[in-house]
């Protein structure tokens, strides 16, 4: 799997929204993992960006923010990493 530019994180603090987009590409589906986390998907059924509502109290802005600043080679080598085939 190739990814076109580095992650984008963004967030609401207002709604309390955080988003990351993953990759290049248009949103052509949106799945909703749980009643807080949802997917958007290009038309190939990729993975293109994820919304995860109520961030800060599932800690995961606070987490995200720490990886993105501490740990940018970890980030990088798991965006790098090709994906796991089927076996």
């Amino acid at each position: 799997m190739e990814w076109a530019l580095d992650p984008i994180i963004r967030y609401d603090s207002r709604a309390d929204i955080l988003s990351v987009k993953l990759r290049e590409g248009e949103i052509a589906d949106e799945k909703l993992l749980d009643s807080d986390v949802l997917m958007g998907l290009d038309q190939s059924g990729e993975l293109v960006a994820l919304e995860i509502w109520g961030a800060s109290k599932r800690g995961l802005y606070k987490t995200l923010v720490d990886l993105a600043t501490e740990k940018r080679d970890l980030v990088d080598t798991l965006l790098d990493r090709p994906a796991a085939k089927p076996a």
